[in-house]
């Protein structure tokens, strides 16, 4: 099987595998993929908390086997346990933690603004409460904005970071099969479709040490 005809599989695999692993990976530390408009006269949404992230999957340490021919790589294991993967989800929890921050402020501006036209009815000029009713109106506008903005920011970082996996991932992979002369390396993990595999021909550990030595 020339390399030529794999790349084109490994790709699609990376993309699907890699964004449902990065999302899972990404979740336990950033709480949300990203930033919800908050309710209004609604407490202000605290920013999330640096929750521990999750155990990272096991890499095998398992001796791949000589007379071999196909192996494995479990990117959502790539992810959580390489220095790349990591870095990319504190850039995703950053972001996140940003625009949460963000339109917390926001939330408690219109807050306070409700709370002044309710306690004002019977004591501000009608012109004042008009002023603030448009400020609130401006202030509600803004936060959907926030929202709206936080969730195409969110993505697009997200697909820069898949992109960046794939083209650092994408070479290692096809360098470990052409020096073990395997036929083919194939994408496990969670929704993978592999029932059972030997430990041995997982490849998981070899990527994650290629990918941190900037090979």
């Amino acid at each position: 099987m020339q390399a030529a005809e794999v790349q084109p599989k490994m790709k699609r695999a990376i993309t699907a595998t890699f964004l449902s692993s990065f999302l899972l990976a990404g979740a336990a530390s950033a709480q949300t993929p990203a930033p919800t408009t908050p309710a209004p006269e609604t407490p202000a949404p605290a920013a999330p908390s640096p929750a521990a992230q999750a155990p990272a999957a096991p890499l095998s340490n398992v001796e791949f086997p000589a007379d071999a021919r196909v192996g494995f790589v479990n990117l959502q294991a790539v992810v959580q346990n390489s220095s790349f993967g990591r870095a990319g989800q504190e850039k995703l929890k950053t972001l996140t933690d940003e625009r949460t921050s963000q339109m917390a402020e926001k939330n408690k501006e219109i807050q306070t603004l409700e709370a002044e036209i309710k306690s004002g009815q019977n004591v501000l000029a009608q012109s004042v409460l008009q002023q603030k009713a448009a400020e609130l109106d401006r202030a509600r506008r803004e936060l959907q904005f926030m929202q709206e903005q936080a969730e195409v920011d969110y993505q697009a970082l997200q697909s820069q970071l898949l992109e960046e996996f794939g083209q650092k991932v994408l070479p290692i992979v096809e360098a470990i099969r052409a020096e073990r002369n395997l036929w083919f390396i194939l994408s496990t993990g969670e929704d993978s479709g592999l029932l059972a595999v030997e430990a041995g021909l997982d490849l998981s550990a070899e990527v994650v040490r290629r990918l941190d030595a900037g090979q």
